[in-house]
């Protein structure tokens, strides 16, 4: 099994995911800033996170970790019962949609406009828009992650995408950075991070 991968990117989660699953992997780096560089992704855009898998190929990151979950059979971050699963797959699509689309939009501005010429209205939006979802997050106070007592995908996704907010400088709450702490604070965490950007 192969993923393809970027530092500071989203191929983090897939790592993580695999990490959190004892699974073995080989990582293979892409130079994505460097369309000469001889290591490229499969990907017909030459995206990353990318995975293959004897004659299987999947990109999109939610994909690559539900496929790893269920070809694998792994049921300690994503549930096998309908009812577990739609509390996780809740969480996932809130996070995908709702809450990343702000923030990814910012932090691309932050990190790739020249200061000098970044947009303070739309800077501005983002942020508010950002907030605003981000104030929605509500945690269950009987359980112990965001959509169970297990961590799950759920939790992969969004404290990796709250993470970028912080990054971003959006304010975060005191229970929102200890979730975030928690969550990085994993040895699987700290492994593929280690991975992710070698």
């Amino acid at each position: 099994m192969k993923i393809y991968t970027y530092p500071k990117s989203r191929s983090l989660r897939v790592l993580w995911a695999l990490e959190e699953m004892g699974m073995n992997y080989e990582s293979i780096r892409v130079d994505l800033l460097n369309p000469a560089s001889e290591v490229k992704s499969p990907h017909p855009l030459g995206k990353v996170p990318f995975l293959t898998d004897g004659d299987v190929s999947i990109s999109e990151t939610l994909a690559i970790c539900i496929y790893l979950c269920e070809q694998h059979n792994n049921i300690s971050i994503y549930p096998a019962t309908a009812e577990e699963k739609s509390s996780v797959n809740s969480w996932l699509s809130f996070t995908l949609s709702d809450l990343e689309a702000p923030v990814w939009s910012l932090l691309k501005h932050i990190v790739f406009i020249p200061e000098n010429q970044r947009s303070t209205d739309l800077m501005n939006y983002l942020s508010k828009e950002a907030d605003k979802v981000i104030s929605q997050i509500r945690f269950n106070p009987t359980q112990t992650w965001i959509a169970s007592n297990n961590f799950t995908l759920a939790d992969i996704f969004l404290s990796h995408t709250l993470l970028w907010a912080k990054l971003c400088g959006l304010e975060i709450t005191e229970e929102i950075d200890s979730y975030i702490l928690r969550a990085t604070s994993r040895p699987a965490f700290l492994k593929a991070q280690e991975v992710n950007n070698r």
